[in-house]
């Protein structure tokens, strides 16, 4: 009789904990209209991390004239933002250029950055990249508004 008894407790413990974590649940969801596609409401993607320090080259092109130099861009993430520096290394000139408005995130599958490479007063760059394992491939431009146009292609591994 003692058995009977607690397993009749424990049915009846169970069906409340269920009935009550079903009735919580239904008021925690959210209502999907039927003319809402599921896939919209399906799991996330983690934002990559590209924090890190890459090595590699960059070409600049402006008006025909190309230069191409060794590249250090190091970057600093804090979720899907990132600030950092595209520093281009000549000979005997390093300009470092800081890295403002940086975004991370996936597109197709793939992951890409976009950001903005600032310079003088009214010459910031607007950069694009992908990054594939630890190499960063991208392009910058400048716009032609108060001066030439000019073009960056980069190309870094971490």
């Amino acid at each position: 009789m003692v058995r009977t008894t607690a397993g009749g407790i424990a049915v009846a413990f169970l069906v409340l904990s269920v009935s009550g974590c079903g009735l919580r649940s239904a008021a925690t969801l959210p209502a999907v209209p039927n003319s809402v596609p599921l896939e919209r409401y399906a799991h996330v993607a983690p934002v990559p991390n590209v924090g890190g320090v890459y090595n590699g080259t960059a070409t600049e092109t402006s008006g025909g004239k190309s230069i191409k130099a060794k590249l250090k861009l190091t970057i600093r993430q804090s979720g899907s933002k990132f600030t950092g520096i595209f520093d281009m290394i000549l000979k005997k000139l390093q300009d470092q250029f800081p890295i403002i408005k940086g975004a991370v995130g996936t597109e197709n599958g793939k992951t890409v950055l976009h950001f903005v490479i600032e310079g003088s007063p009214g010459r910031n760059a607007k950069a694009f990249a992908t990054v594939t394992g630890s190499l960063i491939k991208g392009r910058a431009k400048v716009s032609s508004k108060n001066g030439p146009a000019v073009f960056f292609k980069y190309s870094a591994k971490k």
